[in-house]
């Protein structure tokens, strides 16, 4: 088969990651690709890496998610700060 089928099959692989949602698996068989034939790997191998970027993507978007759904406030500096805003100023007056 050609470079071009390759690349063409390649292509259409990361289209169907993607529609599933499983970005991390897009990411990996992206990278995998670019890897080339230089190292040739049993299927299986491909699978547990596909699977483990997977998995590390779910992580990490989930941890942002948290994050942001916690609502942490945002960081200020002290020259943002009122005096009348800080809970010391409050109870002063």
């Amino acid at each position: 088969m050609a470079a071009s089928g390759i690349a063409t099959l390649g292509k259409d692989r990361l289209a169907q990651l993607s529609a599933l949602h499983l970005y991390g698996m897009a990411t990996a068989w992206s990278e995998l690709l670019a890897e080339g034939p230089r190292r040739p790997m049993q299927p299986e191998a491909w699978l547990d890496r596909l699977i483990e970027a997977e998995l590390a993507d779910r992580q990490v978007r989930s941890l942002r998610y948290q994050i942001k759904a916690a609502r942490f406030p945002v960081n200020r500096d002290l020259t943002g700060i009122e005096g009348a805003e800080t809970p010391v100023a409050a109870g002063a007056n």
